[in-house]
């Protein structure tokens, strides 16, 4: 521990502060209870429509229960993360010790740094929560190992993406209220706007006919495929229609009816790498939007100084001589 606490100060300062309270406990619990509800209702809500069938019953069960728990952690994820994010720095502003955080000896990348991975290790035990609800499919079938690892690994690139964004508009806006309103915005604006584009541009295309030859083509489908791989929700779910058509493998066929087949890298595959990609540009941003501010206080200091430098020979000379006598 004081290794870390002389390598990242800032992330053992968040996360004693941020684990001290009860608030942590509190949105965990109450993140399980979300979970927990909505499995118990789904259950009943699956198990009423499949009806006896001692074959087929169990693997429906646990396909849904599993495809309805990855969808509402992720939304939760998705909600949680960029909130707790979006106050990192803002709400140091507020507490008026943005000035003291900057004069430090820290670096504006150790800061940026400390502050994303104390969002994110609480966004990992949130989704190390998840795990024994998802386990709970296994006891229906229905559901690999393959297909967890793969939600597990969508929800954290999910928390690291959508964190930096938080982190982002944490450095732009002043206050903690504004930050978390734009991160929610652009949140907003990615899972409704992309899904909007593409039901716009499948309308003009293709609405009132055949789809055009160019649209199955390689550079058109890696080239969408790239844009709509971004959107967690469509990578995610078309990683889990592959799965569930036996395409389990880091390249995946795709298919169009007598068309020749198009094979393309896993959704989730894609998903992660430009999450990942993605992030670390957001984080490099962040960093370079705090460094004019770490040097703006530098220079004060430096002026602080040369001031003190200067001041000590006039206090020297103003001092008072000694009423000391000579014996």
């Amino acid at each position: 521990m004081s290794w870390l606490a002389d390598t990242q100060p800032v992330l053992v300062k968040e996360l004693r502060g941020r684990m001290r309270g009860a608030r942590a406990f509190i949105v965990l619990t109450g993140y399980l209870l979300v979970l927990s509800g909505f499995t118990l209702l789904l259950y009943l809500a699956v198990r009423s429509a499949v009806g006896n069938d001692p074959f087929s019953a169990g693997r429906t069960i646990g396909k849904s229960l599993f495809i309805g728990i990855a969808i509402v952690a992720l939304i939760q994820v998705m909600i949680i993360v960029p909130a707790q994010a979006a106050g990192s720095i803002s709400g140091e502003r507020e507490r008026e010790t943005f000035d003291l955080l900057i004069v430090t000896l820290l670096p504006a990348w150790k800061i940026v740094l400390g502050k994303l991975l104390a969002a994110l290790a609480y966004a990992v035990l949130l989704i190390v929560a998840v795990a024994p609800l998802m386990a709970v499919a296994f006891f229906f079938g229905g559901v690999t190992g393959a297909e967890v690892l793969i939600a597990l690994l969508g929800l954290l690139v999910t928390a690291v993406l959508y964190g930096t964004v938080g982190l982002l508009w944490s450095v732009i806006a002043p206050r903690t209220m504004i930050a978390t309103v734009m991160t929610q915005a652009t949140n907003v604006l990615i899972l409704l706007g992309l899904p909007f584009v593409l039901y716009v541009f499948a309308f003009v295309f293709f609405g009132n006919g055949p789809e055009p030859d160019w649209m199955w083509s390689y550079p058109f489908v890696y080239a969408a495929g790239a844009v709509l791989a971004i959107h967690p929700f469509l990578a995610l779910g078309a990683a889990e229609a592959f799965i569930s058509n036996g395409d389990s493998g880091l390249m995946v066929a795709l298919r169009n009816g007598d068309r020749p087949e198009i094979w393309i890298p896993a959704p989730w595959l894609v998903f992660t790498v430009e999450g990942l990609i993605v992030s670390v540009a957001l984080v490099a941003i962040t960093i370079w939007m705090l460094r004019p501010s770490e040097a703006r206080s530098n220079r004060l200091a430096g002026g602080r100084r040369a001031w003190q430098r200067t001041a000590k020979p006039q206090e020297t000379l103003q001092q008072p001589p000694s009423t000391e006598r000579s014996s």
